[in-house]
Order: structure tokens, then sequence, then C-alpha cells
């Protein structure tokens, strides 16, 4: 049995933002500006992944068609049927269902792409939203797996998402931010570790002096961004809680805002407190606008090692429990067995491996066999992430232990889920090869567009 603890038993925090919390069956929070109260700090998006943040009514993470009355200035307005309507700046803005885009504030219609908090999540042409599985096996496809070794899979996420309990608190969490109405955070990158330290010149930021522009600054050089912001709500979701311990333990604690104002996404590194107090200590920082096809300079990180989005390939359990995923996923292996070198649509490469060719690049995709047949007991979640990975695969993404998919922590996850995916082995996969792609005419090594 996998720790299902719902968060608003046991979650009692302070918060300088009024906060209503809606319970329909899964558990979302939306906080606006105003005075001091005391709110179960929590989750949205379907089932507990994200939070909701910068509008002063209530929403479910579902994109926001749940319960709570809707305020005034949302008199009339349908968002189609697909979304509820929010005040932000006292005027009406949806926020629309999971599949649907906000084409304008007070409307949602169906996209092709996937879709959080009304913002498509990259265009439909996006490689990690293109179907991989006539692509051809790569030559070196065997030599990968052994490198590899024989591994099930392991969906590295959890059921609690009480934040009290971090060792219970696993996954990737994520927030979704409503940056126009809300106060942005300074941060200072920062690192206990002189060996492991803070960067800037592989980041981007914002910085405090271009104001309600929050002006891209990249990279985020001191003399560019004295200041540098993001939209990080009072109470942010951190992969692995908040910890307030002053000497940072090594660990990811990455933080994913989504900026449903702007549909611009931000990943924050190494988050912790700012020691000094006010702020937020960071390793690195970078952003993505969801509308661009643009990838990162090359060489550049992110808050991946292979200089990739986290939330585009992140598991999600709204998708999942609907029977459809329809973007690629994530995982890693262990650091050793990366070969030093990266392919596209990578940005990055780590230096714990080798350069021989046996081993996989960062950013190697792969996928499962066309021959292999799911399971017809295998519940919807579990069929809908084996589909997955067969249409549009996995990338390494980073350093880690083998074969492990990251996702949200939600308490919507089913147990069964966990015991039927992870019955999979990796002798069922194989790795793509990319190269067909990047023989069609148009095709830009500088972007993720896959050419028609």
């Amino acid at each position: 049995m996998h720790s299902n603890v719902p968060w608003w038993l046991t979650l009692s925090v302070r918060t300088a933002l009024v906060c209503s919390v809606a319970l329909t069956g899964t558990a979302a929070i939306s906080c606006g500006g105003g005075s001091e109260t005391g709110s179960g700090g929590g989750t949205g998006t379907s089932a507990g992944g994200s939070t909701t943040t910068g509008e002063p009514s209530t929403t479910t993470g579902n994109g926001g068609s749940g319960g709570g009355e809707s305020p005034v200035v949302c008199e009339g307005v349908t968002c189609s049927g697909h979304g509820k309507c929010v005040a932000a700046n006292n005027a009406p803005v949806c926020n629309c269902d999971s599949g649907y885009i906000a084409t304008d504030p007070q409307t949602c219609a169906p996209s092709e792409a996937p879709t959080i908090g009304g913002c498509q999540i990259l265009p439909s042409d996006h490689i990690f939203n293109t179907p991989i599985d006539k692509l051809p096996v790569d030559k070196q496809s065997a030599q990968f797996l052994d490198t590899i070794g024989n591994h099930k899979l392991h969906i590295d996420l959890g059921q609690s998402v009480d934040v009290n309990k971090p060792d219970e608190y696993y996954g990737i969490p994520y927030n979704v931010v409503h940056g126009g109405s809300m106060t942005w955070a300074q941060v200072h990158y920062f690192s206990t570790d002189p060996e492991d330290g803070a960067t800037t010149d592989e980041s981007d930021c914002a910085d405090a002096s271009s104001g309600s522009k929050h002006t891209v600054v990249s990279p985020c050089l001191a003399s560019a961004a004295p200041q540098p912001v993001f939209p990080i709500p009072a109470t942010p979701l951190v992969e692995g809680a908040i910890d307030t311990d002053p000497s940072q333990p090594y660990g990811d604690h990455h933080t994913l805002l989504l900026d449903a104002d702007s549909c611009r996404l931000w990943e924050l590194y190494h988050v912790f407190p700012h020691a000094g107090g006010g702020g937020w200590d960071i390793w690195g920082s970078a952003t993505f606008d969801l509308g661009s096809n643009k990838l990162r300079p090359d060489d550049w990180s992110s808050s991946d090692a292979a200089g990739f989005p986290i939330l585009p390939l992140l598991l999600r359990v709204d998708e999942a429990s609907s029977g459809e995923i329809k973007h690629a996923l994530r995982f890693t292996i262990l650091s050793s067995r990366i070969r030093e070198a990266h392919i596209w649509p990578a940005r990055h490469t780590t230096h714990n491996g080798t350069g021989a060719a046996e081993l996989p690049p960062m950013g190697q995709l792969f996928r499962i066999k066309a021959s292999y047949t799911i399971p017809a007991n295998f519940n919807t979640q579990s069929r809908a992430i084996l589909q997955a990975l067969k249409t549009y695969g996995m990338y390494i993404a980073d350093g880690g232990s083998n074969m492990f998919i990251q996702g949200e922590p939600s308490p919507a996850w089913e147990d069964d889920t966990f015991d039927q995916v992870q019955s999979v082995g990796n002798d069922v996969f194989e790795a793509v090869d990319l190269t067909p792609i990047h023989q069609r005419a148009g095709f830009d090594p500088n972007s993720a567009a896959v050419p028609k």
C-alpha cells in the first residue's frame, strides 16, 4: 500500500495570502493578495500535484472547472463550457479544463497539444508532442540497453502530498501561478557547497527593475539583473518539500512555476529559503516560452542536466487517468552510464561517464517496441503510461537511478498503477533513431520543431 494521506488533514501553514480551498474529490489551492490567514498549503491540477496562485477566487487544479462561487465579474462568462471563470485584476479570466487552451481571456478551445492552466504545453509539432513510433530503431540500441543493464521500469512519484512528511513526498510537483496579479519573489544565486555552486551564466531570470513587464534576462548575470525575481508563491510546492535546514543539504529541490498569464514556464533548481530571510536561494534557473519550439543555447543546462524543460515531460495524473498521454516522458539512468555527449533535442552534457560509443548520449530517446502488447487487465492509468511510451517514448534527461520515470505526487495514483507499470522490464524497449527528422527539409537543430 502506498501512503495516501489527504494533505488537508495533516498540513497547516500560514501565508500572507488569502487562500480558499475547494474539495471536489481532489484538492486545489488558489491564492490572491490580502491579509494573513491560516490555510492548508497544497495542491491542484486534478489530484494534488500543483498549486494555483495569484487570483482571489477558488479554482480546481484541473483548469478550474470545479466548485466555489464565481466572482461578480464572471457573470455571464461561460468559458465555452470547458473551464471556470476567475477574477484576475478585477477582470474575468478563464481557467480552462485539461485539454483546452485559452484562445482569449474568456474562451476555451480544444488543443492538439497537452495543456495546463489554459496554456498549451509546447506547440503540437514539438518533438516531445510528436509520435515517434514509426521511426527506425537506432543501430546501437542493443549496446545502449546492455550498458543500462536489466531493470524494471520505476515510476518515481508517490501518493502522499503531505509536505510535512518529506520522506513520503515523492515526485516533482508544479505550481500554476498568475504572474500578472502577484508579487514576484527575489532570489539569490547561492550555494553552501563551494564545489557545486550556483551559476548565473546559463540561467534565465526577470529583474525587479523591469517592473510588471518581467522582461526575461538571459543570461542572468548580476550586471544585467542585480535583483532577480520569479513568480514564486508564498508557500510554493517544492520537490522534496521546503527544507529550512541552513546547511541546504544536497538534493534537486526543483520548483516548477507555470505562469498562466503569459504561458511561460520558469524552472528553478536547488531551492531553499534564503538564509538571511526574505526570498529564496537557488543554484540555477531556466525559462521556456510554451508557445515556442526554440531550444536553449547549445551547451546550456537548465534545471535538468539535458537542458530540457521538466514539466512538459512529467507524468501527470489527470492525463493518465483520462486514458491518453499525448507527449513523451523523461527518465534517468546512472550518470556513469551516460556518454559524454548530447544529441538533439538535448542541449547539455554531463561528465560522469566516458566517450565510449556503447553508452547512450544525453537526450537519447527510447520507446516500447511495437511487438509488446499492453495487458488488457491493466488499469486506465497504466495503459495510458505504457501507450505513451510506445507512441512518444522517453528521453534520458538526467543522471539518477536506472529506468526511473519522473512524475507528480498525487493521491489519485492508483495502487495497481505502481505494480503494473513496474512489472515491465527494459527488455521490451528499443532506442530510437531521430536521423530521419534531421534530414527533412526545414530542420533546424536549434529548434524542437519537427518538419512535416
